[in-house]
């Protein structure tokens, strides 16, 4: 467990190097978002904008890992592959995790001083919480690639790969709506976005644990 938490402060480290500009960048969605409330509730959209623009610069973080050729320092310590790995998908989650709570929570501030109130507040968490999940989907196609091409590469082939599979979803559900025109007419659209909290939980824990396994066994093998 300490060795964990000595690979996430390692990547904590890294983003205190750009404190200033990690400032900058919440004073300036913090006056957007408050510009735009008031003519507008933004308090989704701002959560949203908060989890994309911090959440995903977790990724970021191989880019310092790979110039600064960090892998093959680590394991000349005492540290195995799989703690690596783990230590990184731990830092993504706990950081998207922070950024969409973070930006619920100043959306929320905001919107109640500028407009009084959040309207539909359990509906609003529950796009958050499917934003949430989205981000989870793309990060965790995201990671593998890194893990198997390298940064730059990597970055183009989990932009193919999520498309790709959305295409392929896409075409599924093209096929059933042909060979089952009433199918979609017995979904209850309403109830599926009332337990969408319980989904998004099964999703992410799914997502997850199949990027991690894919990646640790790219990582097992790779020689450093």
């Amino acid at each position: 467990m300490n060795t964990i938490k000595g690979l996430l402060l390692k990547d904590l480290y890294v983003f205190k190097n750009f404190k200033g500009n990690i400032i900058f960048s919440i004073v300036m969605f913090l006056f957007l978002i408050a510009m735009a409330s008031i003519q507008l509730d933004v308090f989704t959209t701002g959560s949203i904008l908060f989890l994309i623009f911090f959440g995903m610069n977790s990724i970021s973080s191989f880019s310092y890992d790979e110039n600064a050729d960090s892998d093959k320092y680590l394991l000349s310590l005492p540290i195995t592959r799989k703690e690596i790995v783990k230590s990184k998908y731990l830092f993504i989650f706990l950081n998207s995790f922070l950024s969409i709570v973070m930006g619920i929570l100043v959306s929320f501030i905001i919107t109640i001083f500028v407009r009084g109130k959040v309207n539909n507040v359990a509906d609003s968490l529950r796009i958050c919480l499917l934003a949430f999940t989205s981000v989870s989907f793309l990060m965790c196609a995201n990671v593998p690639c890194i893990y198997k091409w390298g940064v730059e590469k990597g970055r183009m082939q989990s932009v193919i790969i999520p498309a790709l599979f959305i295409f392929l979803i896409g075409v599924l559900g093209g096929c059933i709506l042909i060979l089952f025109p009433g199918f979609y007419q017995k979904i209850d659209l309403r109830y599926l976005f009332k337990i969408s909290p319980i989904l998004c939980l099964l999703l992410n824990a799914l997502f997850y644990f199949v990027s991690y396994w894919i990646s640790y066994k790219i990582f097992s093998k790779k020689s450093i």
